[in-house]
């Protein structure tokens, strides 16, 4: 199954953003970006940091909607972006546990810039300790399969945080 997941996240560990690490899987590609500023502000005040995995390559820019890697997306292929950032004060208001949990039901028809085609999974909320997860699942198909979901889920819940 073709399937296409990339992952963002900045942890803030000692002052150090580390980036999610996904766990070795063949036919998946990986990459990740060292945290740095949030756009705009200062370290001090945001830092973010981004993680990929995916069957297919990247051809965004890091932390972009994915409009490129969409267009060579399979039907049975998933792109899955997340950012973790460290952010004070934290806006989110709805916590979560790690990892997270992607359910059908949660998956709507694209979105605005995502044609309906696509199933487009949104979350945006925050992990113990305060830290914003923004998570963003595209799907090939607006109604993925189970295998999808088990693909997308089991690289959720392999991928660690430090």
């Amino acid at each position: 199954m073709k399937l296409l997941f990339a992952v963002a996240f900045t942890t803030a560990t000692q002052g150090v953003l580390a980036p999610v690490q996904f766990a070795t899987t063949p036919g998946w590609h990986t990459g990740t970006t060292k945290g740095r500023a949030c756009p705009g502000v200062s370290a001090s005040r945001c830092t973010q940091a981004w993680s990929w995995a995916s069957t297919v390559r990247w051809k965004d820019c890091r932390m972009c909607v994915p409009h490129k890697t969409l267009r060579t997306l399979p039907r049975n292929g998933i792109i899955i972006s997340v950012s973790r950032v460290h952010e004070r004060p934290v806006v989110a208001k709805r916590q979560i546990e790690w990892p997270v949990r992607i359910r059908p039901q949660e998956i709507t028809a694209g979105m605005e810039g995502v044609p309906n085609r696509y199933g487009v999974y949104q979350l945006f909320a925050r992990l113990r300790g305060g830290d914003t997860v923004l998570l963003s699942a595209y799907f090939g198909r607006s109604h993925p399969t189970k295998a999808d979901l088990a693909a997308a889920n089991t690289q959720l819940r392999l991928a660690r945080l430090r």
